[in-house]
């Protein structure tokens, strides 16, 4: 038997088909957002600049501040000669016992110190603080050159300078002890007619003239035996020996004595008594 006739078939695919569509992932977008801070840096301590004399005289300028604890204070010195020394409310011109801020006296005489001096004090607390200069040549506290820093409500800066001119600088330094007391020296003036009364102190020793002592009449040598004194002043008899006196006469300069008798050793006693040699004084 004859084989049957191959049949072919074609199949043609349609001119204008298309791949299948493949759906993308769905796509989520994202949004970032960047937000600025709105707080502020923390600012630093402040730095205020006070001038101290210069052309407009014996003052700080400006003369008082208000100002945080860490706050810088940075005086700068012109002409004359100044000092920024720390006081208190009550004594305006006279240095706080117990601090140690005192820029001393810094000189620029006419400006012409340059760069100008200066010194520099940080703030450490928010009570108020009081300065002066403590130049006593022509008394620039007592002329109202004082500085306040923090001053408040209670004491104002206007009070504290008028008690510093008040007082005129006069209270400049720190009151010292008072010198030791040391006795009056006093004369005491003897009456002798003054009977019981205490003698009274006089402030000077009254002027004194010392007289000179009277004349001491002088006798002759005296000699053993009886004695006649000039012009008949006494008669006198010596017994003992001359010699037998010391050298310095006892009684010289002696004035007045007694009559008296003494007793004869080498004469006999006699009827009417013992002999007697009388040694008889007469003025």
């Amino acid at each position: 038997m004859p084989a049957p006739p191959a049949v072919h078939t074609t199949v043609q695919a349609p001119a204008h088909s298309a791949a299948p569509e493949v759906a993308a992932p769905p796509v989520h977008a994202t949004s970032v957002k960047w937000e600025a801070s709105m707080v502020a840096p923390a600012a630093g301590p402040a730095t205020h600049t006070v001038i101290v004399g210069g052309d407009a005289g014996l003052v700080y300028t400006p003369e008082h501040i208000q100002a945080e604890i860490g706050d810088l204070v940075h005086f700068v010195f012109h002409k004359q000669n100044h000092s920024v020394t720390q006081s208190t409310f009550d004594n305006p011109c006279v240095k706080k016992a117990d601090s140690q801020f005192d820029s001393g006296l810094l000189p620029n005489p006419n400006n012409t110190v340059v760069p100008a001096p200066t010194w520099q004090y940080t703030v450490t607390a928010k009570e108020p603080t009081w300065w002066y200069c403590k130049q006593r040549t022509g008394s620039h506290c007592g002329k109202g050159m004082v500085f306040a820093i923090n001053p408040t409500a209670e004491k104002t800066f206007n009070t504290f300078k008028e008690v510093a001119i008040k007082i005129n600088g006069t209270n400049t330094a720190t009151p010292a002890a008072p010198p030791a007391a040391t006795a009056p020296s006093t004369t005491v003036t003897l009456d002798a007619g003054a009977g019981d009364k205490a003698p009274a102190p006089t402030s000077a020793p009254p002027a004194t003239n010392i007289a000179s002592p009277p004349a001491v009449a002088t006798m002759p040598a005296i000699a053993p035996g009886w004695n006649a004194g000039a012009g008949g002043a006494c008669n006198c008899a010596c017994f003992c020996g001359t010699a037998a006196f010391p050298a310095a006469g006892q009684g010289v300069g002696a004035f007045g004595g007694l009559s008296g008798q003494l007793p004869s050793p080498w004469q006999p006693e006699t009827k009417g008594g013992k002999a007697r040699r009388a040694i008889a004084m007469k003025a």
